[in-house]
């Protein structure tokens, strides 16, 4: 069980380096929306992003943040992705 646990564990860190590169890094520290794109060019700006857009990446990370508590039990610890 132990060796599934960490098999498990070891696959959501590699989920959360994902995220964490190409989602959270993104993010606006004062919105908290994140970007369309990062384009600015003579076709125009690029960078403001689509609600529905939001809510799907961000299912991403709360989905991500469920699995980790899912396997951490209730042990009380909190991670990066609940704050």
């Amino acid at each position: 069980m132990a060796i599934a646990t960490t098999q498990r564990q070891s696959r959501l860190d590699y989920y959360y380096q994902q995220i964490k590169t190409i989602i959270l890094k993104r993010q606006n520290p004062i919105t908290g929306l994140l970007p369309a794109s990062t384009a600015v060019n003579a076709h125009g700006d690029y960078t403001d992003a689509w609600v529905r857009d939001n809510v799907y990446s961000i299912l991403a990370v709360w989905g991500l943040g469920l699995a980790y508590r899912k396997i951490d039990g209730d042990r009380g610890r909190t991670f990066e992705l609940e704050h």
